[in-house]
């Protein structure tokens, strides 16, 4: 019997290691199992459901594993593998193991039978290596010395308060099909004294057990995923490289199903996946929790890089660690009171990723700007270095600052870091393609100092065509109300115009950066903001908005359905306004049918049609989806009216 090849992960529960083995399980010639260690006292007892969704005794694969290993999970080769677990690969075990004890008859026995089991696998599916989250790291050492068993070891580590929060929230356990179990909850002290321990003995195996061994950050890997785990898995002399694992695009990245068994409910999920950090633990644990396990893991926040604090961090502080620390030198008066003057700083917030030429132009208008007050001009990189000599471009009252997306990667996060990062009172918003009327800032701080009531305002736009000519666009109405932002995105509310105030985010919330791909979070935002707060709007063009080059967005159209999906759910207010849901179903189904999901497409404007009959974007729907017409045809054709499909 030849040697199988395992990457083992190893650690604490909730830290992120169902991702990171569904993300290696869908590399050429790598597969995920799961959490191998509950296959016999739980999954197959209770004839749970594999991650593919099958349960296990009728999973073909985990059939054909049974069969090729042991001749069949019989209910004996089960109660020999639990057995076997008690007695020689149980946390107690470790320290002899560590010690170089010779191994018990038990021991042996348990590394003979999981021999089996892992060759069976990568028999069976043709994978040269095979990836087990089981965790424990006892598990992990016993099986390391099987004879026919190359085991390396990988320690997804995370922040123990982000791991604490978790462990305390009521989640699903939809493993059994029955769909009214939870998975079990564990108090913080108990949590942070756990994973403290678990990561000690991780690092006495780092050091003693003879197994090649690497540390991986959660917090890394949703960063940067896929050159995170080339990283790490190279450090353990396995063959991985970027062209081998799915590519992540706007934070999101695609999985297929898997065998994977136990652990998190996420490993039932496939298609689209968000890869995002998860910080509300930073405003929604309580302080009391904080305190306890900040205090508990003390001695090993700072060696993993987590700031050593209490006191919630706000999250763009707590930055992966390829990055540094912006430095950031403030300009302009401070007071208790932000808004006290007529010339307030104000900070200006600007998304980049790969567009250095149309930046500089962006930026040569926000700095031009008439306004007789300081900004900052925070220049957010999402999944790029920051370009530092673009402070270069600062001058007085007028100070621009680059730096990195320390949230979850893609546009909602990007704009998170810089509101977080601002001290102005005012907030304002910019694309990177974008341009700024010199009187922009200006009258619209004019507009929120007149109007206490305001939250936000937009400005009047001049949609850059092209060939086809520009369209300008004034705004039409001074406030803007909430049953009106249902009927219509109202395009002067572009995000290249918004002015917030900063308490804004106070009450309305930050960006969704659980929204899919980030499509519409500024619409996202404002439809949260009318709740709470007025919205309205400077009737003077006050921008130029480009749609003469392309979007992210463009050709993208799964992408844009599933947002505008997410969207409908989460305002279920739509529902409320008929012309606003069947503009939103026409949308989507325009996306659908245009991704050529044709029938489906057509199917849900006869859903919007029959909100509204005269819902134009279902008309057009049923172009795409009926007569064929190119989605591009009908996109050229729209924005010829100055208007959009999305």
């Amino acid at each position: 019997m030849s040697r199988t090849t395992v990457l083992y992960l190893g650690g604490f529960g909730r830290s992120g290691s169902t991702l990171v083995e569904r993300v290696l399980g869908a590399a050429q010639g790598w597969v995920n199992i799961g959490e191998l260690v509950d296959l016999a006292r739980s999954v197959a007892p209770a004839d749970e459901l594999c991650g593919c969704g099958a349960t296990f005794s009728t999973c073909p694969v985990w059939t054909a594993v049974g069969e090729v290993a042991f001749g069949g999970w019989s209910p004996e080769v089960l109660d020999r593998l639990t057995r076997l677990q008690r007695a020689a690969a149980r946390q107690r075990h470790l320290p002899g193991m560590l010690g170089g004890l010779p191994p018990s008859r038990s021991l042996t026995a348990l590394r003979a039978d999981y021999q089996r089991i892992y060759h069976a696998v990568a028999e069976v599916t043709g994978a040269e290596v095979v990836v087990d989250a089981s965790k424990g790291p006892a598990f992990g050492l016993a099986l390391a010395g099987a004879p026919g068993v190359d085991l390396r070891m990988l320690n997804v580590v995370r922040d123990p308060r982000a791991v604490a929060w978790s462990w305390q929230r009521h989640v699903e356990r939809p493993h059994t099909g029955a769909g009214a179990e939870e998975m079990w909850r564990i108090p913080a002290h108990r949590s942070a004294a756990q994973w403290s321990a678990l990561q000690l003995e991780m690092a006495a195996i780092a050091t003693r057990g003879g197994v090649p061994f690497a540390r991986l950050r959660y917090e890394d890997f949703v960063t940067d995923p896929v050159q995170t785990l080339v990283s790490a898995t190279g450090e353990l002399g396995l063959t991985l490289t970027t062209g081998d694992l799915p590519s992540v695009e706007e934070g999101r990245i695609v999985l297929g199903p898997s065998h994977g068994l136990s652990g998190n409910p996420g490993r039932f999920r496939s298609g689209s996946i968000e890869l995002r950090r998860d910080d509300r633990w930073t405003t929604q644990m309580p302080a009391a929790d904080r305190t306890v396990v900040t205090t508990l893991t003390a001695p090993l926040l700072r060696a993993y890089g987590y700031p050593a604090l209490a006191g919630a961090v706000p999250p763009a502080q707590t930055r992966s660690t390829s990055h540094e620390e912006p430095h950031v030198t403030r300009t302009g008066p401070e007071s208790a009171d932000p808004t006290a003057d007529d010339t307030p700083l104000v900070t200006v917030v600007i998304p980049t990723r790969g567009r250095p030429a149309l930046l500089l132009e962006t930026l040569a208008a926000i700095v031009a700007q008439d306004y007789a007050g300081p900004l900052e001009v925070f220049v957010v990189h999402d999944r790029e270095e920051a370009d530092q000599t673009l402070a270069e471009l600062s001058r007085p009252g007028r100070q621009v600052v680059p730096m990195v997306n320390t949230r979850t990667g893609g546009l909602c996060g990007a704009r998170n870091t810089g509101v977080l990062a601002s001290q102005g009172a005012f907030v304002a918003s910019c694309d990177d393609d974008d341009l700024w009327y010199p009187a922009k800032v200006r009258l619209q701080v004019q507009r929120l100092l007149a109007d206490p009531d305001l939250l936000a305002v937009g400005a009047g736009i001049r949609l850059l065509m092209g060939e086809r000519g520009d369209v300008e666009w004034p705004a039409r109405e001074p406030i803007v109300t909430h049953e009106r932002l249902l009927e219509n995105r109202v395009k002067e509310l572009h995000s290249s115009t918004l002015m917030m105030r900063r308490s804004a985010f106070d009450v309305a919330g930050l960006y969704d950066e659980e929204l899919p791909f980030g499509h519409g979070e500024d619409y996202d935002w404002l439809l949260r903001a009318s709740r709470v707060g007025s919205v309205g709007a400077v009737q003077e063009i006050l921008a130029d908005i480009r749609k003469d080059i392309p979007s992210w967005f463009r050709d993208r159209w799964l992408n844009t359905a599933t947002a505008l999906e997410y969207l409908l759910e989460k305002h279920p207010d739509f529902r409320d306004r008929r012309r606003g849901h069947a503009r939103m179903l026409g949308q989507i189904a325009y996306a659908r049918a245009a991704a050529g999901e044709r029938g489906r497409g057509a199917r849900i404007a006869g859903r919007a049609l029959s909100r509204y009959p005269a819902a134009p974007h279902a008309w057009l729907a049923l172009a795409v989806a009926g007569p064929g017409i190119e989605p591009r045809r009908m996109l050229s054709l729209s924005r010829r009216l100055g208007r959009g499909l999305s």
